[in-house]
């Protein structure tokens, strides 16, 4: 069979080509960000007639650029603005051209149009005739039959006969084949493009010829180590070789290559590591292994300050080679509330945010040793055990105590950018919370039965945690997303104490879309709940440090911390009203709030066994000291409810919308944040916390309650003594502080390091 006559890719396209590598080089900034007086400010950019490929593909390949995003729908004065670069708009087209016709359409014909918006703004429009595609009439890939992996090799090729001649998907084509060589024991394998084309016709043959040399095998492995000047090799070869998991006489796979240089680093004994193979003969590979040794030993000492913690201290011990394995032992101390915890807490005046917290009146504390295995029976693990003692609290919902606790992890990861850490957790501990929280949520009223709750207890966890992280930061992610998934469980069967099981789950999905100049659109929603002993026991005892939390500046920034979602109130004095019986003579006595009861004393934060937020933050790069600063207008959403309470039927997510200016430090960015918040304070039982009483009684004290309350004497001690009989029921929700409509006091104010997420 005769084919038709044809061209092989002429100068013309050559021109093209060699055009395209010349523009490139210079896209990123050819264009003058900063404007200049007379310039045209692009506020507009259009692509009409594309079908095969968006607006967002073709503005990758431009210069030509609009001001960012929140200057042209927000008119935010402060935001960076793009000028039009004449010299560059005859280059874009080109580029245009160039992209099209490598990625099948040769006939395409590209035309600019800048239109006059307003004085100094412009509209530039690329109006695009694609023409028809040129088809792939045949693809081959030869030289591969000589080989088993042949047919594996070329499995899931996008490219097929009859589609678009796409050269760009070509190229990848070829690169997916040389990579599966080189992983399959062919590190010198090769593939060659080369195509012919009929633009009469508008076909295309292309032929693959691939090259896949012998196969081979690791041969030596040869280590070579330079240690710290004046200092012996610390870390013994037979664990560098257990470390990188290969042997002599496997077959050469690249990938495992790179993750054998990888498990080296990441004990972080190393300052340089380099794996570089070297041809002994046709059929093997040497290894040539080179380590530089860094510091085996380190110690860090850090202080701080916080508005819930108070001053706070950490010190910081590693040795990374303990016991010349490449183990690392870290450890860790921290102490925080000092200033206002026991018995650090001499001065007065400090932290007055931290001292509405009921919990932050005794040091909170760590101290714990982690041991982390560089690998574990030979697979790409990083086991930990971690052994501590802790006290920590959360604002005005618990405080967890912890004599003894020990962490076991392993975290796998075989799955790219997908670790998965399967944790078990024993410790013997306390938690308190506050006496109203018992009562309100879980019906323990009398003292007894809360000391029953609040003993010290055997607490066992199971876990299992993934996380996806395609963010380009850890600290402050401008493109990517980020997607974590707990699942936690307590119960005897894995030795924990049969008053503490639990089934928790929580998730949380982040995503950040660089908007140019330093703008980016970042999105979260999380969600999360908790079960008592199985799904159904929805409103079973749920140890409080396990209960779902929102609000602060890391969930909704409307609300304080903790305190989204249902409440309960401490009222700062009461009122005796006398009750009657059914004869009009006296009876018992019935305890109200007293008038001032809307400066109550403070709250308690119910949290939830549900959960879920959600969070959009424009990120807006400052325009002055951009480098230092960043804006942020954020709206946050969400709301914590327990299921299987009356109160389920009045959930409804609260938004609260606010600005954000975030300062980037050493430390990570730290931030202040002002968010609006329109609600009225939620309806909530009303307690007086009676500690003038003998044994410190927890009254119901709210609106419309008619529960009788006897005043005596304790005999022994002569003490004033207050009973009350709830009659089997709980303290009504009746009490509703009341609103405050002045603009100021509807602001919530609160400062943080690090992204809210």
């Amino acid at each position: 069979m005769r084919l038709p006559r044809v061209r092989l890719g002429g100068w013309i396209n050559t021109a093209l080509v060699v055009f395209a590598a010349l523009s490139a080089g210079r896209s990123a900034d050819a264009q003058d960000i900063e404007c200049q007086s007379g310039d045209l400010e692009v506020m507009r950019l259009e692509f009409d007639g594309n079908h095969a490929f968006s607006d967002a593909e073709l503005a990758k390949t431009i210069v030509t650029t609009p001001s960012a995003w929140a200057r042209r729908y927000l008119h935010l004065p402060f935001t960076v603005k793009h000028c039009l670069d004449r010299n560059e708009l005859p280059n874009d087209r080109a580029r245009l051209v160039i992209f099209y016709r490598r990625r099948g359409y040769p006939k395409v014909t590209v035309d600019t149009v800048v239109k006059e918006l307003a004085p100094g703004a412009v509209e530039v429009r690329f109006k695009i005739n694609e023409g028809p595609p040129m088809i792939l009439r045949s693809f081959v890939v030869s030289g591969l039959d000589s080989i088993p992996e042949g047919r594996g090799t070329i499995r899931d090729l996008s490219i097929r006969a009859g589609g678009r001649f796409d050269r760009f998907a070509i190229d990848a084509a070829a690169d997916t084949i040389r990579q599966r060589l080189h992983n399959s024991g062919y590190p010198r394998a090769d593939a060659v493009n080369r195509f012919a084309v009929n633009d009469t016709t508008l076909s295309a043959w292309d032929t693959l010829f691939v090259t896949p040399g012998l196969r081979t095998r690791i041969g030596a492995i040869k280590i070579t180590v330079t240690p710290l000047p004046k200092r012996k090799q610390q870390i013994p070869e037979k664990v560098v070789r257990r470390i990188m998991g290969l042997d002599s006489g496997e077959l050469y796979r690249e990938d495992e290559i790179i993750d054998a240089q990888r498990a080296i680093y990441q004990t972080e004994a190393y300052q340089h590591v380099s794996v570089t193979p070297d041809s002994d003969a046709d059929s093997l590979v040497t290894l040539h292994v080179d380590l530089a040794e860094a510091a085996m030993h380190a110690a860090r000492v850090g202080a701080g300050y916080g508005t819930l913690d108070c001053f706070r201290v950490t010190g910081e011990y590693t040795d990374y080679n303990f016991l010349n394995g490449a183990r690392r032992l870290d450890i860790n101390t921290r102490l925080s509330k000092i200033g206002i915890g026991r018995p650090l807490d001499n001065w007065s005046g400090l932290c007055p945010a931290a001292k509405q917290d009921v919990f932050s009146d005794r040091l909170n504390y760590y101290a714990g040793a982690t041991l982390r295995q560089p690998v574990f029976l030979g697979l790409r693990t990083v086991p930990t055990i971690t052994i501590y003692s802790q006290r920590v609290s959360e604002y005005n919902a618990y405080l967890r105590t912890t004599a003894v606790g020990g962490i076991a992890s392993v975290v796998w990861r075989g799955v790219t950018r997908t670790p998965i850490t399967l944790t078990y957790s024993m410790d013997y501990g306390r938690t308190e919370a506050q006496p109203a929280l018992f009562c309100a949520v879980f019906n323990q009223c009398e003292a007894a039965e809360r000391d029953q709750l609040q003993r010290t207890q055997q607490l066992a966890v199971l876990s299992l945690a993934v996380t996806r992280d395609n963010s380009n930061s850890l600290l402050s992610p401008t493109r990517g997303s980020i997607i974590r998934l707990e699942a936690r469980n307590s119960s005897p069967v894995i030795f924990s104490n049969r008053n503490l099981q639990f089934n928790k789950v929580v998730g949380d999905a982040s995503r950040y879309l660089n908007l140019g100049a330093g703008n980016v659109l970042a999105f979260r929603i999380r969600g999360g709940s908790v079960f008592g002993r199985n799904v159904a026991s929805a409103a079973g005892f749920i140890p409080p440090q396990e209960r779902l939390y929102a609000g602060g500046p890391t969930t909704v920034r409307g609300f304080s911390q903790n305190e989204l979602g249902s409440l309960i109130y401490i009222a700062k004095h009461y009122e005796k009203f006398l009750s009657t019986d059914t004869l009009g003579n006296p009876d018992t006595v019935v305890l109200a709030a007293t008038a001032d009861s809307g400066t109550f004393k403070r709250v308690v934060p119910v949290g939830g066994n549900s959960l879920v937020v959600g969070n959009v933050e424009l990120r807006l790069r400052s325009p002055f000291a951009p480098d230092l600063l960043q804006w942020t207008l954020f709206t946050d959403a969400g709301e914590v409810w327990n299921r299987g309470t009356p109160q389920v039927s009045e959930v409804k997510l609260k938004v609260t919308p606010g600005i954000q200016i975030t300062a980037f430090s050493p430390v990570g960015p730290v931030r202040i944040a002002v968010g609006y918040n329109p609600y009225q304070r939620p309806k909530g039982p009303l307690y007086y916390e009676g500690t003038e009483f003998g044994g410190a009684p927890l009254l119901c004290v709210s609106p419309n309650n008619f529960f009788p309350t006897v005043f005596g004497t304790d005999p022994v001690t002569k003490a004033p003594t207050a009973t009350q009989d709830l009659l089997g029921k709980t303290c009504p929700a009746s009490y509703q502080p009341p609103v405050d409509n002045r603009f100021f006091k509807k602001l919530t104010f609160s400062f943080a390091i690090g992204q809210a997420f």
